[in-house]
């Protein structure tokens, strides 16, 4: 007896294949891949079993996933805080997160003078207001106050 009645071998196929075309696009998390192929449809139970196939496999990986947006996000000029968020909103796991970011090697305080340059250019703050405009646009970013602090006193 069928356990799930109203799935079929058709719907287990047409869920391999709708796996396989997400991460032949990109790499996604199981989270994200879940809440696709839910909005589809598909019983959450049979997703779940299929996507911890391809995870097995190695075919699907989460810390991938996390290389791919820590890289990503870094090269639009995010910091930290905001790429730590958004990987935790996928429910990667936190040990995950830290050895994706650790194996980028980032230097955050070049990455924030970088970024602070190239919206405000070199010329220092003219007054306290113009100043906190600019804090406020580094955290929005995903800096940290001690990002900030050393931006500030490298320029």
């Amino acid at each position: 007896m069928n356990i799930l009645p109203d799935m079929t071998d058709n719907d287990s196929k047409n869920i391999k294949y709708s796996i396989t075309k997400y991460l032949s696009m990109r790499e996604h998390s199981c989270h994200e891949l879940l809440q696709k192929l839910t909005a589809k449809g598909y019983n959450k139970v049979l997703c779940e079993e299929r996507i911890a196939q391809f995870s097995e496999a190695d075919i699907q990986s989460e810390l991938r996933y996390a290389e791919m947006i820590v890289r990503s996000r870094v090269a639009k000029g995010k910091g930290e805080k905001i790429i730590r968020s958004e990987l935790s909103q996928h429910a990667i796991a936190p040990e995950l997160i830290d050895i994706a970011i650790t194996e980028q090697g980032i230097d955050w305080d070049a990455l924030a003078i970088q970024v602070a340059e190239k919206k405000f250019g070199r010329k220092p703050a003219k007054d306290w207001q113009e100043q906190q405009k600019r804090n406020r646009f580094m955290q929005y970013r995903g800096f940290s106050h001690e990002q900030i602090r050393a931006m500030k006193s490298m320029r």
